[in-house]
């Protein structure tokens, strides 16, 4: 027995105005509020999936929304985790009515569930919610004799030859079924975790390698196939085709001998001007995915300087101890093999994504190489969408950003990139609406103000803020039904 009244309620609150999709009203976004959490995220989340993504209607919305938030506060007053939760406790949730208060326990594993509307509609909501945070989100769940709650099937409450009324389920599975999921996507920290981790290698060699591998498929996007085959006639191509490395004089004479001193400080200095110039990327062809025509990557300034440098001293090294000594050529690929015998002495995707992967489950970090470039693609997609709503407003259009993030990211069909558009909208719902400054100078002092905004006692620094506007002689700007603006 436990005591539910000692615990806040879980309700469900509405946004103030219409929710939209495509521009489409259908209805109000139902919000999930504890009086002692606030707005609980790991609901809000899923009840965004289905509005934001799938359009279902509001009032499906609402129904689900009602019953995650009797789930949430049955899990909160029996003290487990909402994504700690297994079959066990969604079964004992079902047996005491589907309550927040349910106090029923089962006390063996063939304890049966009777079968009714009420039950496979609670149900159906609690697992399509584990199924989002699973195979959508890629979060690990409890696993629980043989499979997670996101593993249920609504077959289960469909036995031939039974009627709605009679008809009881046994939870217990005899097969164990196997989950799909969608592996998550590292952040920055994860970011600085792993590259911590390469630098500290022994081998400085190695760990200047594959710092650049990861800073590739982290800060270009590129995939394995790409960073294998970048080769450097097409790196140092890349830079000789920008017409601000064109204006150096004798610039044919300096990358024929990139390698003396002399001329690669002036490349490299000339790089580094071009940065300082707001340039962002030089553009370099790689191998394609699937064949077919090369597609250019965008690679920073600041990591194609890292790169050159890297050509000139430490591949220049493997060149030199491990294929000159040999009599062996080394092939044109930026990043070699010390094993000079395989794959031509290119060093292989394989081999890059089987250290990044290791030293990822080392770190427990739920993501794989791969994943790093899913998060330069939800960055790039972020940009698109925020300069295409600064440009139409609330007219924007779902295809401009696809269309265009496709054409950047080397994708061949725009939808495969619509869930990395879906990450965006849903913070935007959840966090707030994009503000667009013109003058990168001025963005880092908007969120400082924005920060101040949002911190604890704020109210002294709100009220001398609101006065600023107004001694500005500056009007507020209203839009019905906005209550936020991110910054």
């Amino acid at each position: 027995m436990r005591n539910p009244s000692a615990l806040a309620k879980t309700r469900l609150d509405h946004a103030d105005a219409e929710f939209h999709v495509d521009g489409i009203p259908v209805g109000k976004m139902p919000i999930a509020v504890n009086n002692e959490e606030g707005i609980v995220i790991v609901i809000q989340a899923y009840l965004l999936e289905g509005s934001a993504r799938l359009a279902d209607h509001w009032r499906t919305a609402e129904k689900h929304g009602y019953t995650l938030c009797q789930w949430y506060d049955y899990l909160r007053g029996v003290g487990v985790p909402v994504l700690g939760a297994h079959e066990g406790h969604l079964r004992n949730f079902l047996l005491g009515g589907g309550s927040r208060s349910g106090n029923v326990l089962a006390v063996g594993k063939d304890i049966e569930v009777p079968r009714n509307k009420t039950n496979f509609a609670k149900f159906k909501a609690v697992v399509s919610f584990y199924d989002f945070w699973q195979n959508k989100r890629g979060r690990t769940l409890t696993n629980f004799r043989g499979g997670t709650l996101a593993d249920l099937s609504e077959v289960l409450f469909q036995r031939e030859g039974r009627s709605p009324s009679k008809a009881e389920i046994n939870f217990s599975r005899t097969a164990k079924t196997k989950s799909k999921r969608r592996v998550g996507t590292p952040d920055d920290d994860d970011w600085d975790a792993v590259v911590n981790e390469v630098l500290d290698r022994d081998d400085e060699n190695r760990a200047q390698t594959y710092y650049l591998i990861g800073s590739l498929a982290r800060r270009s996007g590129s995939r394995g196939l790409g960073i294998n085959g970048l080769l450097v006639p097409e790196f140092l191509k890349a830079i000789t085709n920008e017409k601000a490395i064109r204006k150096i004089p004798n610039y044919r004479y300096l990358f024929k001998n990139f390698l003396l001193p002399e001329c690669r400080f002036t490349i490299v200095e000339a790089l580094q001007r071009m940065q300082r110039d707001r340039r962002k990327f030089i553009f370099c062809d790689v191998p394609n995915k699937g064949g077919g025509d090369p597609i250019p990557i965008a690679i920073p300034i600041e990591t194609a300087v890292e790169i050159f440098e890297y050509i000139c001293t430490h591949r220049q090294h493997v060149v030199v101890t491990r294929f000159a000594n040999k009599g062996k050529k080394p092939p044109p690929n930026v990043f070699l093999s010390y094993k000079t015998g395989q794959s031509g002495g290119a060093l292989t995707q394989e081999a890059m994504g089987n250290l990044f992967n290791k030293i990822l489950k080392e770190l427990e970090i739920d993501a794989t190489f791969h994943r790093f470039r899913a998060a330069f693609c939800q960055e790039v997609v972020r940009d698109i969408y925020v300069r295409e709503r600064a440009i139409n407003g609330s007219a924007w259009q779902v295809n401009n950003v696809l269309e265009f993030a496709r054409k950047l990211l080397g994708h061949k069909n725009p939808h495969s990139l619509e869930h990395y558009l879906n990450e965006v909208l849903a913070e935007e719902v959840l966090f707030g609406e994009p503000v667009m400054v013109n003058t990168a100078e001025d963005a880092p002092y908007v969120r400082a103000v924005v920060a101040r905004l949002n911190e604890p006692n704020s109210e002294e620094f709100r009220e001398a803020f609101h006065a600023f506007i107004s001694g500005q002689g500056l009007e507020t700007i209203e839009q019905e039904g906005r209550r936020y603006a991110l910054f």
